[in-house]
């Protein structure tokens, strides 16, 4: 019994790796969508919206290669700095 648990918890945690990160996807998309329609032009703005652009495109080539957590990871940090973006350019 002791060795079937921690053999199950592998097996729910491989699962819940093995699906695309379609929620996240969609979540850094749209941030990065929002920030790049705001208007203004500063300098920095636009550095993290070509990083979270670069992520993006590094989180879509994942998901082609089926490295979903990888893929995760990538759009979470688009969407962290897409919204960077939009709270430099809110702020001038």
């Amino acid at each position: 019994m002791r060795r079937v648990i921690p053999l199950l918890l592998a097996m729910l945690l491989a699962a819940c790796a093995t699906k695309p990160p379609v929620q996240e996807m969609a979540e850094a998309r749209s941030a990065v969508k929002a920030a790049r329609e705001m208007p203004g032009e500063q300098p920095r703005a636009n550095a993290y919206l070509k990083s979270a652009e670069q992520s993006l495109q590094e989180a879509s080539e994942a998901i082609k290669r089926e490295r979903y957590e990888h893929a995760r990871q990538k759009a979470i940090e688009a969407k962290r700095q897409a919204q960077w973006a939009a709270q430099i350019k809110q702020s001038r």
